[in-house]
């Protein structure tokens, strides 16, 4: 998923270069600079933050997010219908859309794609190209039945009412896909996107840069950028650096290390928002030690949040109180949290038979992401508090798609950095995603088990009535608070860094970089 592609090669190359370095050129190119390279850009296949931000450039959904929020308005249904009782939603499909290679979007091609991911049976089903890390499952595990029902309209019938499926159907892993391209690229349709969005996919060089060129025919205007260009910097300072030189014009993975060195700049206006995140450490509860619920909790005891969210997050981060952030709805203000005690800690252990500690692996990724704008800092910290109650660790940093293949293995028996970046503004993107049973090991990577919390999920998700969708989130939040299946430590704002030249770009609470036709470079 991650090779070079033949079919584009030396003369796309050297455009792409020329495009970055001629600033006639770059008057309308766009550089986004990024920390690690994709995993594959086939929505449904993948599950990480920097595939999705790329993504979010390619694709459309049948519903996106309002500007700026995780409120659902039309997109390639330009409107729908729901039935009193819940079960049965009609989306009416905008006319005179075209996928980029052509093929005309319409709810024939629109139902072989759901085909794609529901039918494991078709030929061109998803599950015959590689691993699958999406969000198939959670979209449509409710769905009964679907059908075009004329060239404009497509009907889903459900099983039971389940809350979230707008809001899922509006995110980033559910952009829909050209079924035209996916039968011809096959396996490798991970390298060969094709939506209906604003930017066409044109190049992507591994572990340097993806080139997309603007969609003349978008549906939603011709985009005011001629192309985008996401670079990888592995290095924050040389991500740094080139921002602060106008040869990015945009950092995605912003690293807090890197925030004093822009505040002064002239050039350069740091962005934030109130984000939809939350950060910790993976414990396999599955595995001992981690299979007391004593250690965990202790392990929580032992670290001072708000001297780490001093030191390594210059204000940005606030102290995880529950598994929600406080932005999201729903969150439980009246839970407290795990203060720090040490010496609490140290009794737990003993109390669960390790009153001399233990020893442990430490995996952590080794850039700067959303969730975690710290990178490995924050595993380095994490370890010098367990070091003070006798837990002894070694940390070992990895590139973040190897560390994801590692940990969603469901082997893996050390402990890891973690974290999230809400999809669509739903708690059930965080609590089920998270913590619930049927997720291990994709998005449950700690492998948590509590058939009571699983109940008080899947009741939340059939709930029409807001409040009692609230009640049933407060349970679910105190329980997995107590159970302690992550060493629950921070929530950041989201911040951004973007050069002054760039106009109207707007953030997204799920960070991922929607409405781009919309920016312009003056």
């Amino acid at each position: 998923m991650k090779r070079l592609l033949s079919a584009i090669a030396l003369p796309l190359m050297a455009a792409a270069a020329m495009t970055v370095a001629t600033p006639a050129q770059a008057q309308k190119t766009l550089v986004i600079g990024i920390q690690a390279d994709p995993t594959g850009l086939d929505p449904e296949a993948v599950l990480n933050n920097t595939s999705g931000f790329v993504m979010a450039t390619i694709y459309d959904s049948l519903v996106r997010y309002k500007p700026g929020t995780v409120d659902v308005e039309p997109a390639l249904a330009q409107s729908w219908d729901v039935s009193p009782d819940g079960l049965t939603y009609t989306f009416h499909l905008r006319k005179g859309v075209t996928f980029q290679d052509g093929t005309p979007f319409n709810a024939q091609t629109y139902v072989k794609g759901l085909n794609r991911l529901l039918d494991k049976n078709d030929p061109d089903s998803i599950y015959k190209t590689g691993p699958v890390e999406g969000y198939i499952d959670t979209t449509y595990e409710q769905v009964a039945s679907y059908r075009a029902v004329d060239d404009d309209t497509v009907e889903f019938k459900l099983k039971t009412a389940y809350a979230p499926f707008l809001t899922n159907l509006a995110m980033v892993w559910n952009g829909v896909v050209s079924p035209a391209a996916a039968h011809k690229f096959g396996k490798d349709f991970r390298n060969h996107p094709v939506g209906t969005g604003p930017f066409i996919f044109k190049e992507w060089r591994p572990n340097d840069q993806i080139v997309l060129e603007a969609n003349p025919n978008y549906w939603g205007g011709k985009p005011k950028l001629d192309r985008i260009v996401f670079k990888e910097y592995p290095d924050p300072q040389a991500g740094l650096l080139a921002l602060k030189q106008g040869d990015v014009q945009i950092l995605g993975d912003l690293s807090t290390q890197s925030i004093p060195a822009l505040k002064g700049d002239p050039n350069v206006v740091l962005m934030t928002q109130p984000g939809l995140a939350v950060s910790g450490i993976g414990l396999p509860c599955d595995t001992k030690p981690f299979n007391d619920k004593r250690v965990r909790q202790a392990l929580n005891y032992a670290i001072d949040r708000d001297a780490i969210d001093k030191a390594l997050y210059q204000g940005y981060a606030e102290p995880m109180t529950s598994p929600l952030p406080s932005s999201q709805w729903g969150f439980d203000k009246s839970l407290k949290g795990y203060t720090y005690d040490p010496a609490k800690a140290k009794e737990l252990l003993k109390e669960a038979g390790y009153p001399n500690g233990f020893k442990v692996e430490f995996l952590s990724y080794n850039s700067a992401r959303g969730y975690n704008p710290a990178g490995a800092e924050l595993a380095v910290a994490v370890q010098g508090y367990l070091k003070k109650i006798g837990v002894e660790t070694e940390i070992r940093k990895m590139e973040i798609g190897a560390m994801l293949a590692q940990i969603r293995t469901g082997k893996y028996d050390g402990i890891f950095t973690v974290g999230w970046t809400g999809d669509n503004g739903d708690p059930d993107n965080f609590l089920y995603e998270l913590f619930g049973t049927a997720k291990i090991p994709i998005t449950n990577t700690p492998r948590y088990k509590n058939p009571e919390v699983d109940k008080i999920l899947l009741d939340a998700q059939k709930e029409p009535n807001h409040d009692k969708r609230v009640a049933l989130y407060a349970q679910a939040q105190k329980i997995i608070l107590d159970d302690a299946p992550w060493i629950f430590v921070n929530s950041v704002l989201q911040v951004r860094a973007v050069r002054k030249e760039v106009k109207g770009y707007v953030l997204n609470p799920t960070q991922m970089f929607f409405d781009m036709e919309k920016v312009s470079l003056q």
